[in-house]
């Protein structure tokens, strides 16, 4: 498949698949006398760092590069600055006032020497052409920047459909120099580049979105991701922890910092934000799985044996969830 192809595959989607991304994350079956504790954290792991690409992607209308029908958006033109437009306004009003240069009037009466026949002068007036009144200028239109990112916003996309993704790329860009806050262009360029395996850049973008705006949680989620995938796990959660109080009722961002906790062993915490994650989703038998091995950890064998009961309740788990929920419930 071309490359153009596979992003526009992408934009339909709404972003990338992200379980392409995590390919090469392989989890390796233990042996017989191993245990099965680290092969399910990477699991674990790897699940929901589909789940966070996914979320980000679907969070917000508009985010991702969808082909979308013209809009007929208005085209607009630069026209001169105030001063040349209060120049014009200034002969406008010059033109308009009446020039009459008016000769001295004559003396009615005849004048001496003259008889009562001889003919009247008559009053002489010399008058100036006046300058033709210019047309009225054309209404000024300006453009904001927001209309100027939109602008280039639709250009990008365009680009997308026709496979021009270095033009693309440019023109998701200059939306933004344009205008910094505009959201939907940033997204749609991080997008891309992550179509084209560009992580790095992709990481770069999302940094100077969140420096722009600090309580943007779908930014902090996608770049803590790309952060896990390179294996930088204090940065990953340093990203998340500076926006949990943006993320308070997103129960997936909840179970990613639950899990970052987990691979760093800080098993308690771990346990405390999968349970604010299980109190927005109550059935999501990954999560259960997931407090189930830090509650274990934790010594609370207990509490960690119903947690696992539930999970096996949901039916959610696929067959190897199973039976590492199986195998741990024997174990207790």
């Amino acid at each position: 498949m071309s490359l153009v192809n596979q992003v526009l595959n992408d934009l339909e989607r709404r972003g990338v698949n992200v379980t392409q991304a995590d390919a090469s994350i392989r989890a390796v079956p233990p042996r017989k006398r191993l245990s099965w504790t680290p092969y399910l954290l990477a699991m674990l792991m790897l699940l929901l760092l589909a789940t966070a690409g996914k979320w980000y992607l679907e969070r917000e209308e508009g985010v991702a590069i969808v082909p979308a029908a013209t809009t007929g958006t208005a085209q607009y033109q630069l026209v001169p600055g105030i001063s040349d437009a209060v120049a014009v306004q200034e002969s406008v009003q010059a033109s308009s006032a009446v020039v009459a240069v008016i000769a001295e009037e004559t003396v009615e009466s005849p004048p001496a020497g003259r008889g009562k026949g001889s003919p009247r002068r008559t009053d002489s007036r010399t008058e100036v052409d006046l300058p033709a009144t210019p047309e009225p200028a054309a209404p000024i239109k300006v453009i904001s920047p927001r209309q100027r990112a939109e602008s280039e916003f639709g250009k990008a996309n365009q680009a997308v459909r026709e496979g021009r993704i270095d033009d693309a790329l440019a023109d998701y860009e200059s939306a933004l120099l344009s205008d910094p806050t505009h959201k939907a262009s940033r997204k749609a360029w991080v997008n891309l580049l992550l179509s084209l395996k560009r992580n790095e850049e992709a990481e770069r973008v999302l940094q100077r979105g969140l420096r722009r705006d600090p309580h943007d949680a779908s930014f902090a989620m996608l770049l803590a991701r790309l952060q896990v995938e390179r294996n930088a796990l204090p940065s990953a959660l340093e990203t998340l922890q500076k926006n949990l109080p943006d993320a308070a009722d997103q129960a997936d961002y909840q179970a990613f910092m639950a899990a970052l906790l987990q691979r760093q062993e800080r098993h308690q915490e771990a346990v405390a934000f999968f349970q604010k994650a299980l109190a927005l989703s109550p059935d999501n038998g990954v999560w259960l799985m997931g407090m189930g091995i830090s509650l274990q950890a934790t010594q609370h064998k207990e509490e960690a044996r119903a947690t696992y009961q539930r999970a096996l309740g949901t039916n959610s788990l696929n067959p190897q969830l199973q039976e590492f929920v199986q195998q741990k419930l024997k174990e207790l």
